[in-house]
């Protein structure tokens, strides 16, 4: 019996031989009794010469085998020396590579490359994500969900932005397992750019397992795991570790994001607005009439050489007290949504390194734009986070609602869907933050075939709740 491991620890796809012809090839999870049982009994009728018993241990004896032997890590290059890769580089790039980072509007420069390459609008979503990526080289980088409808555009302004980053910066992988992250080369996520597909809508074991690798990555840097390994016929304890930190990026189109994983991350949304829909076909209908800018290669070719040239620096912020006392939230949640404000500013800070002032002991010092910057970027997600605000695009759904229904009238969920124009598969998922945020209520539960009747109610989305970063003037002066 030849076993080739296959997904989860203990899953294997056998095949079975006797005297050179193959009798069986099936996928079984050995560590399940019922499975080996069943499997033996399968192989043994019609066939009087193999005992079951004898097969069933086999198959017992393969699952501890499979469960002591780890999955070989993958072979990786040795990452490429930054230097040596930009030294290559031709002269003229890394000379447009320099003066883009010299530029007074270096990230309104930025995005414009961004749109350059095929992206229409999203230009906050965009910059946000160009700063998540940066931040890959600090202490403690970001990282981000980007939440949005079916065919909103969110992996094709993710992937346009990873794009700009070297390959030795980013790791671009659409799904991680559960085990993907603790046996990759050792060393191989430090200071990278992790750029994940799109969040499973599935809730199992493998998906939970994944997550929280991911979150301990995420909290502290690093992971860490004890495995039994067999050597020489014994088993022994080993602790497999590797080391980060990473900056992260996936997509979503879930509304609701489990608790432990939302506030590790910047939650920013694409934009569903018509007016958004209106610009993505202009820009197609422009590549389909003319073809596609002749110089994206050299836009990614000089922003390859940008990030080369950045250095790591500790960041220090000379107003990080005063932006703590003037945020004034003392909600658990603050925890966390301080140091992703942090982040965002020292990423900043550190894209801006030629233009920053440095002490004597090496530090960058963020100035007033950096701050400025980060709350531009961060002033809606750090609203939806401490301040109690609802997504733009569910705040726009409840405009319509207000529309399409009077303040006594009760609707389905299906009444809303017909309505909506926008994207029919997200009202549901719109909803159901609007429920959670008072703004709709239910007038009537699903009972059988009879769907839930909401009704909108008389709360308001608070005007007050964006305002969770202070001004400028009021943390930089």
């Amino acid at each position: 019996i030849d076993p080739v491991p296959c997904g989860r620890n203990g899953v294997a796809i056998l095949t079975v031989r006797l005297a050179g012809e193959v009798l069986a090839v099936e996928k079984l999870d050995l560590t399940k009794p019922k499975q080996r049982a069943d499997f033996a009994q399968r192989l043994c009728n019609g066939r009087p010469g193999i005992d079951a018993a004898a097969v069933e241990s086999k198959l017992l004896q393969l699952a501890a085998d499979l469960a002591a032997k780890p999955e070989a890590p993958a072979e990786l290059a040795e990452k490429p020396d930054a230097a040596e890769l930009l030294a290559k580089i031709p002269e003229l790039v890394r000379a447009e590579a320099c003066g883009l980072l010299d530029a007074p509007n270096l990230m309104q420069r930025v995005v414009e490359d961004i749109g350059a390459l095929g992206v229409a609008g999203e230009k906050e979503l965009a910059a946000t994500v160009y700063l998540i990526g940066t931040s890959r080289l600090l202490p403690e980088p970001l990282a981000a969900i980007v939440q949005g409808p079916t065919s909103s555009g969110k992996s094709y302004v993710i992937n346009k932005v990873a794009s700009l980053f070297p390959p030795e910066a980013v790791i671009v992988a659409t799904q991680l397992t559960p085990q993907s992250l603790f046996y990759m080369q050792p060393g191989s996520l430090i200071h990278r750019f992790i750029v994940a597909g799109e969040r499973s809508r599935l809730e199992n074991d493998d998906t939970a397992e994944a997550a929280r690798a991911l979150r301990e990555m995420l909290s502290d840097g690093r992971l860490s795991k004890l495995l039994p390994i067999k050597k020489d016929g014994q088993l022994e304890t080993v602790l497999v570790q590797q080391d980060g930190p990473i900056a992260y990026v996936e997509s979503t189109t879930l509304t609701k994001i489990f608790a432990e994983d939302a506030n590790r991350c910047v939650l920013v949304t694409t934009d569903e607005q018509p007016e958004q829909t209106r610009r993505v076909l202009s820009t197609l209908a422009g590549v389909y009439a003319h073809g596609a800018a002749a110089d994206r290669q050299r836009i990614i070719d000089r922003h390859h050489a940008l990030q080369r040239m950045l250095q790591p620096h500790a960041v220090l912020i000379p107003y990080a007290e005063r932006l703590a006392d003037a945020m004034g939230n003392y909600r658990v949640e603050a925890r966390r949504a301080f140091p992703q404000v942090v982040s965002m500013i020292q990423a900043s800070a550190l894209l801006h390194q030629r233009q920053r002032q440095i002490d004597s002991d090496g530090r960058l010092l963020a100035a007033a734009d950096d701050y400025q910057l980060a709350r531009h970027l961060l002033g809606l997600p750090m609203a939806r986070q401490l301040g109690g605000r609802i997504a733009e695009p569910a705040a726009r759904f409840l405009e319509r609602l207000r529309e399409w229904f009077g303040p006594d009238e009760t609707f389905t969920t299906r009444d809303a869907k017909g309505k909506e124009s926008r994207s029919k598969s997200s009202a549901y998922g719109w909803l159901a933050e609007l429920h959670d945020a008072g703004m709709v209520e239910k007038a009537e539960e699903q009972r059988g075939n009879r769907a839930a009747q909401w009704r909108l109610s008389s709360n308001a989305p608070d005007p007050d709740a964006a305002a969770v970063l202070p001004p400028v003037e009021n943390v930089c002066s």
